[in-house]
């Protein structure tokens, strides 16, 4: 007797901890909480000074630029083809530059903001299958501690082997370590998702607000999502304004240095040429990602129907188990374990929806500014 009365204390002690990762903690609304992430994000803040850097070289040059116009109307024709070049370029290059960098880094900004999204909410997607599975785990635990206590009553009573119930004790322990584990799982994703909002790692929550899943995706046409990323992507806008900037650059040197065959000419007409290129491989790179987005939101769009159809049949099981055991057919311990199959299938759908929409959204990030500022060169 006294076995059994650790046993059920040791059961409750289990339980209540089983519960305390979702207890003395907060609502936790994920949208709310990316924008809190955003405005953390050192990656944001940095952008912001850029911009803010990019702002104050502009006006620091303009305000230089009458000091240079006025070297170069006071040289005229004495000054040589390279100092007259340098003041044209103090005067308006470097204007255009300040104002290339102020779009850039603004670009960078919005892709910093992406970027700092699609982590939030993959990491968020996996709390959410992480608490499903304490979930299923507590299920389990309680169906394994039901039958070690059933087992040891069995064994007293004379009708079941010493050995059966040894083996329903290890079921018990084993239960009882997996719930342990997932429950540790959980807490460590939970920090790691504060950790991207630069919060204190230690916080919980008690609610989890929103759910993120796709019951029924709705995808379109490769040509469109890929026509959208041409269009949209920070890289493609970055190198068409650099592109423009090398223009403008060239015709300043051009000015200057008419001669095609003239070093100063070859070498800006060379860097419009090297911005053209570039564009061109940011091009390529965009389009492969792209393709590989489409085809893995495609894979697990196809793999909803066989988990749809599992969690009909284990809905069948269930239904079917239940009317058994209400006119005792069956035990409570099988009626348990039904109803734990239901619990998993239920959990391998939602966790497939949350799949899908996970590589929705990374699909269409990818067709906005992007998310991966490591693509971008500052």
């Amino acid at each position: 007797m006294n076995k059994i009365k650790i046993l059920a204390l040791t059961a409750v002690m289990t339980l209540c901890t089983s519960t305390a990762v979702f207890a003395d903690g907060n609502t936790l609304d994920i949208d709310s909480f990316i924008n809190t992430a955003i405005q953390n994000s050192y990656d944001v803040k940095s952008a912001d000074i850029s911009i803010k850097q990019a702002q104050n070289s502009y006006n620091s040059d303009t305000k230089n630029a009458a000091s240079y116009s006025d070297q170069l109307d006071q040289g005229g024709a004495t000054l040589d083809q390279y100092t007259r070049l340098q003041l044209m370029e103090n005067i308006s290059s470097n204007q255009q530059q300040d104002k290339f960098s102020e779009y850039e880094y603004t670009q960078i900004k919005s892709v910093a903001e992406n970027q700092v999204k699609l982590s939030a909410y993959n990491q968020y997607t996996t709390i959410m299958n992480d608490r499903d599975t304490v979930d299923l785990e507590n299920q389990n635990f309680k169906n394994a501690q039901e039958q070690y206590n059933s087992a040891q009553l069995k064994l007293s009573l004379g009708t079941i082997s010493p050995s059966d119930e040894k083996k329903a004790e290890a079921d018990y322990t084993a239960e009882k370590n997996q719930l342990r584990k997932c429950q540790r799982q959980y807490n460590s994703d939970i920090q790691s998702l504060n950790k991207i909002a630069g919060i204190d790692i230690y916080t919980q929550y008690d609610v989890l607000l929103k759910d993120k899943l796709t019951e029924s995706p709705y995808i379109r046409s490769y040509n469109e999502y890929l026509n959208d990323a041409l269009k949209n992507r920070a890289e493609i806008l970055i190198g068409q304004k650099n592109i423009e900037l090398q223009k403008f650059k060239y015709d300043v040197v051009n000015g200057v240095f008419s001669d095609k065959q003239s070093v100063p000419n070859r070498l800006a007409q060379a860097n419009v040429d090297n911005a053209s290129d570039s564009l061109e491989i940011q091009k390529l790179n965009i389009t492969s990602e792209v393709n590989s987005l489409y085809n893995d939101l495609q894979v697990k769009t196809r793999i909803l129907g066989s988990k749809k159809d599992a969690l009909n049949l284990a809905q069948t099981n269930y239904n079917t188990a239940q009317i058994k055991y209400n006119v005792g057919v069956i035990s409570r311990i099988d009626f348990d374990t039904q109803a734990a199959n239901l619990k998993s299938a239920q959990n391998d759908l939602k966790s497939a929806e949350r799949s899908i929409w996970m590589a929705q959204t990374k699909l269409e990030l990818a067709c906005g500014a992007g998310s991966d500022t490591s693509n971008l060169s500052n």
